[in-house]
């Protein structure tokens, strides 16, 4: 075996120490840069020096070792040791072991309670690295070089409890340590799923899609080079949803503008205002202005809109920008997306009756809970009222006071765009197509009998005011809206968009009916305003989705 030594963490005393030997009658002696495995049937290495915290891989993989010992996985077992609720169960999850890996145990630490397996380390997602090692200009195969997983789920979708043991749900879940529950409602969420169930196609058939909807090709449009298990897998069978490593980088090499690495390992960093930037708006913008080009709605518009820049237009269109600009992402909420999205919670496991903790991973904003306190991983579909939602969200970020405060302006808000979009257009019978009146009711509905019909038309690469009023209805309505959010990401503007649609459209088109009473209140009064009394109930029942 080829002799190497590691510099990562040579500083200027040591290099010096090293230019003197060079210049004396001294001998240098390497040594070779491997250990025999203290388990020498599982073939784990662990530490080469446990001392320093030197990986037996980082003689080689120097920047990988550098970037993890920057990771809370480089001082797990410290963190642990530490613990006045540490049992003996816990250390399996600390320490190099079987867990989210090939390896059947008890291997690693579970086997040999060695220094050398302290912390999480490379081997605890990559598998044993012994064979690799000695032989590492072997012909490839499944274990050399050994290759971590990505996937949590088995073919389709499917729970698969092999793909969850070799993966980070392995450890990342209710039943391993305090009860983090990150796995469980990672897979119940929407992320879980690739583009197959989505839209009944395969990734191979819908590129622009996948690179969203399907791990393998997320991390390819981002410029992920980096090698797995299920890299160039194709077929149905090999698609991956949005799993932990599409978000979070394993080697936590990621850094802000700053060259600071990012909080939670992930990719791209949460509270920078760019939807190119930050990384759930990185897929969270796919369509939120209208294309004159092409008569499909918004999709995923979610970003934009949180953002303010959102929708279309109509001429002349001078919103309140202060009020646009400071309500969702404000500097009260530095978090933007994950502010809302992603929130801890405490509460106790209904299954086994033990506390437990909610990662926020159903991506959820006011999650409904169950009878133990925790976000519900079954039902998502309950009553916006107090009592049956967390509204932690909306009070911790400092923009309600209260979660009574927080219902109310919900309410309010939800039941105002109500009257809005439906004086535009109420699509009675739900096939997304405007039909005349009384098929379908509003504004768009008087506006297909009235000459020209070409309003609609999707060859003239225009957008008519009243395509521009049925893009924003898509987008913005309560059920079935593409902002998912019934205008709650960012009520001033959804509000103010809509109510400059209905004079747009009054303006374009004469014989229109006067506005509704309801609606004339809330075009006569200032943006998102709230009542002076709580109303007496929720309008909808419908999750606030981060899809």
């Amino acid at each position: 075996m080829a002799h190497s030594v590691s510099l990562r963490r040579i500083g200027s005393a040591g290099l010096f120490a090293l230019l003197i030997a060079g210049c004396s009658d001294e001998k240098v002696v390497f040594r070779e840069p491997v250990n025999p495995p203290p388990d020498a049937n599982s073939g784990f290495l662990g530490y080469f020096s446990a001392t320093d915290k030197q990986s037996t891989c980082g003689n080689c993989h120097v920047l990988h070792d550098v970037d993890w010992s920057n990771t809370a996985h480089a001082n797990a077992y410290s963190v642990l040791a530490s613990s006045p609720d540490a049992t003996a169960a816990c250390y399996t999850c600390h320490t190099v072991s079987d867990k989210g890996n090939p390896t059947a145990g008890p291997a690693g630490w579970d086997a040999v309670e060695d220094a050398a397996y302290h912390d999480v380390q490379c081997e605890s997602c990559h598998g044993p690295g012994v064979e690799h090692v000695t032989s590492p200009d072997a012909p490839k195969s499944a274990s050399n070089p050994p290759l971590a997983h990505i996937g949590l789920l088995g073919p389709s979708g499917a729970l698969d409890s092999a793909s969850l043991a070799n993966s980070c749900g392995a450890c990342h879940n209710q039943n391993s340590g305090p009860g983090v529950r990150a796995f469980e409602e990672w897979e119940k969420s929407g992320h879980a799923r690739p583009v197959l169930e989505e839209g009944g196609g395969s990734p191979a058939d819908t590129p622009n899609c996948a690179s969203c909807h399907e791990g393998k090709a997320t991390l390819a449009a981002w410029g992920v080079t980096a090698n797995y298990a299920e890299k160039g897998l194709t077929g149905s069978a090999n698609n991956l949803g949005q799993t932990c490593s599409v978000c979070h980088d394993p080697h936590g090499s990621a850094e802000d503008a700053s060259g600071q690495p990012i909080a939670g390992q992930l990719r791209f960093p949460i509270n920078v205002p760019d939807a190119n930037q930050n990384l759930c708006m990185k897929c969270h913008q796919r369509r939120s202005v209208p294309d004159a080009t092409a008569a499909r709605g918004p999709h995923s518009p979610q970003g934009p809109m949180l953002l303010g820049d959102a929708g279309y237009q109509p001429a002349g269109f001078q919103p309140d920008l202060q009020a646009v600009a400071t309500t969702h992402g404000s500097e009260r909420n530095p978090g933007l997306c994950a502010g809302c999205h992603v929130n801890r919670l405490t509460g106790t496991d209904v299954a086994t009756g033990k506390p437990a903790t909610s990662a926020g991973h159903l991506f959820l904003a006011i999650p409904c809970l169950d009878a133990g306190g925790l976000p519900d991983l079954v039902n998502h579909d309950c009553a916006h009222t107090e009592v049956t939602r967390s509204w932690a969200a909306c009070a911790n970020s400092g923009c309600h006071a209260s979660a009574t405060q927080a219902v109310q302006a919900f309410t309010t808000v939800t039941q105002r765009l109500d009257q809005l979009t439906k004086q535009i257009w109420d699509d009675i019978n739900a096939n997304d197509v405007v039909d005349a009146a009384p098929t379908d009711g509003g504004y768009l509905s008087d506006v297909v009998a009235i000459p020209p019909a070409t309003e609609f038309s999707p060859t003239d690469n225009i957008i008519t005011p009243a395509e521009g009023a049925r893009f924003n209805v898509r987008m913005l309505r309560i059920v079935n809206g593409a902002d998912g959010s019934s205008g709650v990401h960012n009520p001033f503007l959804a509000e103010a968009l809509l109510r400059a649609n209905i004079d747009e459209l009054k303006a374009r088109y004469p014989g229109l009916p006067a506005v509704r009473a309801a609606v004339q209140e809330i075009m006569k009064g200032p943006l998102g305003a709230i009542t002076k009394r709580p109303l007496s109930r929720p309008l909808i029942s419908r999750p606030i989705s981060s899809r």
